[in-house]
Parts: structure tokens; C-alpha cells; sequence
């Protein structure tokens, strides 16, 4: 009895699951329950192969027995059941109307878009010695992105502080603000804002506005590649050195790296030529090796690296930070 009764209910399981139906354009149908649609794929969860991936181009008809939020192409947002409309339209069954909206499968981009968030990581690494010296250094790392079919949004910033003996060695902070417009799945444009200071170059604040284009190489779940290059104005406000501006160029390679036991390797290799004198440029490049911990967190080693081909008398044309923290997700 408790045998038929467990078979019982996993047929009505199985049959609460199958309402939906996909037809798709070779003749099969699918059923299962519609769950989403989005970057031109239908996800159906099925009883018997789990969830899938269905390419919406060659789905004709869709049939729901619950409401479903449809976006289409003009941003608009219908809800309701679906059923299969004529001419290989889509009708939605919105509530209060007198009849069923259609529309072309062509025009629909999304169902059941999840609304828009923030995402994004914050590291931090300090360093303490007492004894024969002092030694007080820490630095902190942030970033945000919000990103939608259309655009992305991303926000950055590092500080670095270290003192010896009472005495302030290291003082530099850098943020970056930018904007990508996706013409494209892979090409767009940028426009970006980046904010310099550091208390060892004379420098009490510097810009770096910037637009060009940039290009997804690579997006896999294994390794990210892409490039931008782009026009920028560089101005610069020196605490004793008379203050400048120029115009230049700003190019970079951005790459993450899966590799084995979990670890993830990323890079952001930035350089920037200036129009005004050929051999003056500056390179920015980033590179961090982190693993997950678990719960959000991250360990995190890397080094940042400043090169200024032309630096101001008495300063090294290199500087180097090497940190190890932690990182926490979210």
C-alpha cells in the first residue's frame, strides 16, 4: 500500500510538472514547466532530463498552465498564460483584458527576467610589526557591477596606506567609473572615469576620462579574454610641480583563468601612450590568484604594478604592491 501510494504521488508529481509544452520547428514537443527566458535560450524543467536549454529561434509555439512575465523588445511587460497564437505567434492571456494579446516570438526577449542587481566583491590585507620597527600597512580593494542586456555598469576602488616608525611611506588611492553599451553580444562601447592620487608622486589628484570601444574575445566558463582601446584627456594637479593635461590614448587586455584545485587567476593590463610626448606613457596592470573558501569568501594574492616611463626627478620609473587578504562576495 505505502509502495502505491509513493508511486501515486510521484505520478502526480510528474504530472503537476508537465503542463508546459514547447513545439519546436523539427516537429518534437517538450514538456515540463517553463521556468525563464533569457540571452535567446528557454529553460524547461522536465521530470525525466532535468533542466534544459532550448534555442528560442527554433521553438514555434509555447503553452503554460501558470502566468509567465513577458518582456519584449520595446521593454514592454505583458503577463499571463500562454498559448499558441496564429502564424507561429505567442498569445498572453493578460488579466482584465477581453482577449489575448499576440505577438511575434521574434519580439519576445525575456520571461520571468529577474530584476536587475548589483553585484560585486570587497578584499582587504593589513599588515602590523612591533619591535625593533613599526610597521602599519594595509590596502583595500572594491567593486561593483550592475549589468543588463543592454549595458553594464561597473565601479572600482583601491587605497593604500603603510607607515614606518611613526613615519607615512605609502599613501595612493585609485578609482574608476565606467559605462558599456553593448552594440553587440560581444562589442561596445565605453566611457569611463579614473581618479589618481598618490602622496609620493606630488600628485593630489589626477583624471583619466576616456571613451572608445571594447571586445568580448572570449566568454567561457573556463577563461574570459577581451580588449579595449579608446581616446583620453589626462589631467593632472600636482601639489608643488606645475599642474598639466594632455591628451593620449588608454588601451587594455583584461583575462580570467580557471585553473586546477579551484584557483582563478585574472589580470588588467592597462596602458596609456601620450600624444603630447611619444616616450611618455604610463602601464597599470593588476594581477590577483584567489580561491574560494567557501560562503563568499575568497583568499586572495596578487601584486599591482605602476610604470611611469617618464617619472618626475627622484622618483623610480617602477612601483610594485604585493598583498595577501581576504575577499568577500557578493
Amino acid at each position: 500500500m505505502r509502495i502505491l501510494s509513493g508511486v501515486l504521488l510521484f505520478v502526480l508529481a510528474g504530472v503537476g510538472l508537465a503542463d508546459d509544452e514547447v513545439k519546436l520547428k523539427n516537429g518534437d514537443r517538450l514538456t515540463g514547466k517553463v521556468k525563464a527566458l533569457a540571452g535567446g535560450k528557454l529553460i524547461l524543467e522536465t521530470v525525466h532530463s532535468g533542466s534544459l536549454k532550448i534555442d528560442w529561434a527554433q521553438v514555434v509555439s509555447v503553452k503554460t498552465d501558470d502566468p509567465v512575465k513577458v518582456r519584449l523588445v520595446t521593454n514592454e511587460i505583458l503577463e499571463g498564460k500562454l498559448s499558441p497564437g496564429a502564424d507561429g505567434k505567442l498569445k498572453i492571456e493578460t488579466q482584465g483584458a477581453t482577449a489575448p494579446v499576440e505577438v511575434e516570438l521574434g519580439k519576445v526577449t525575456f520571461f520571468n527576467q529577474p530584476p536587475t542587481q548589483w553585484h560585486g566583491s570587497v578584499t582587504a590585507s593589513a599588515k602590523a610589526t612591533d619591535g625593533n620597527t613599526h610597521v602599519r600597512s594595509f590596502l583595500i580593494t572594491g567593486e561593483g557591477t550592475r549589468e543588463t542586456e543592454a549595458d553594464l555598469l561597473l565601479i572600482r576602488a583601491i587605497f593604500r596606506y603603510a607607515s614606518q616608525s611613526g613615519l607615512l611611506t605609502e599613501r595612493n588611492g585609485y578609482g574608476l567609473g565606467k559605462y558599456n553599451l553593448k552594440i553587440t553580444p560581444n562589442f561596445y562601447a565605453y566611457l569611463s572615469e579614473e581618479l589618481l592620487s598618490d602622496a609620493f608622486k606630488d600628485l593630489r589628484i589626477g583624471t583619466i576620462t576616456s571613451v572608445g570601444v571594447g571586445y568580448d574575445i572570449l566568454k567561457q566558463k573556463e577563461i574570459d579574454l577581451s580588449t579595449e582601446a579608446g581616446l583620453a584627456y589626462f589631467t593632472n594637479d600636482f601639489k608643488v610641480a606645475a599642474d598639466e593635461s594632455h591628451l593620449g590614448a588608454r588601451a587594455s587586455l583584461k583575462l580570467r583563468v580557471a585553473l586546477p584545485l579551484g584557483f582563478e587567476l585574472k589580470d588588467l593590463f592597462t596602458i596609456y601612450p601620450n600624444f603630447k610626448h611619444s616616450q611618455d606613457y604610463q602601464i597599470r596592470n593588476e594581477a590577483t590568484l584567489g580561491t574560494a573558501l567557501g560562503g563568499g569568501w575568497t583568499l586572495l594574492a596578487g601584486v599591482i604594478t605602476e610604470f611611469d616611463n617618464r617619472p618626475s626627478p627622484g622618483l623610480k620609473k617602477q612601483d610594485d604592491t604585493f598583498f595577501a587578504g581576504l575577499g568577500l562576495t557578493f
